[in-house]
């Protein structure tokens, strides 16, 4: 079998996305991913792979194409923003250390989606969801957004937490919010893919007449994109 070089990968993305420093920088990224392999917690969602270190390099170089940080800042600024949401509680600190280390010096403030940030504030005071600590407040606002920004760059998104982790109340507080903010309509369907069999959930193909019966999954996905009428 073999083993894709991430580094060399990433360099050629990076100078395909017009980073100049491109060799520098697709190492610190691949030992950012090796250290953070190495030392963070063990989940199953965590995911320091290829597929994730495309998706960063995607990211690098829209924000490269749209600001006017620095090439390092704008790494560091797709690393951190791409990453940050998926780690558990515990791991945070430490993914910022790490990325500190090898990117000594920069701090670079994150997108504040003001008008989004405003919108989810509102909705949150509206449902009864302030929280009396205003810290705790704060990182529940900031989940809102990280979502958000995930969302922007992944085809499917999966969210994962405890019972009763405020994982329904994120999907609805920005549903909402994206109402109030840009009068965008978020339609939800709610669906347990575990309480049918899996020819029920995504469709089946009879063998003999060879005619092809539709999902809940499939019928679902069929009406979303259905045209505008």
């Amino acid at each position: 079998m073999i083993v894709p070089d991430m580094e060399e990968i990433s360099e050629i993305m990076l100078f395909s996305e017009g980073f100049s420093n491109a060799r520098v920088l697709a190492k610190k990224m691949c030992v950012l991913y090796k250290l953070a392999r190495e030392q963070l917690s063990k989940q199953h969602h965590y995911d320091f792979g290829l597929r994730a270190l495309k998706s960063v390099l995607v990211m690098a170089g829209a924000l490269k194409r749209s600001s006017s940080f620095s090439e390092d800042m704008t790494l560091m600024r797709a690393l951190r923003d791409m990453n940050a949401p998926k780690f558990v509680y515990e791991d945070v600190p430490l993914f910022s250390q790490l990325i500190g280390d090898l990117f000594p010096g920069l701090d670079c403030p994150r997108v504040q989606h003001a008008q989004l940030k405003e919108a989810v504030i509102e909705d949150m005071k509206s449902n009864g969801l302030k929280h009396s600590n205003v810290a705790a407040f704060e990182k529940q606002v900031d989940k809102v957004i990280q979502l958000y920004e995930t969302m922007l760059t992944r085809h499917t998104v999966m969210l994962v937490g405890p019972t009763q982790g405020g994982k329904s109340v994120l999907i609805e507080t920005l549903a909402n919010a994206q109402k109030i903010a840009f009068n965008m309509v978020i339609k939800i369907f709610r669906l347990n893919p575990k309480a049918q069999t899996v020819a029920e959930l995504y469709g089946v193909l009879n063998p003999l007449t060879r005619e092809w019966t539709d999902g809940i999954l499939s019928k679902l996905f069929r009406q979303i994109n259905e045209p505008l009428k």
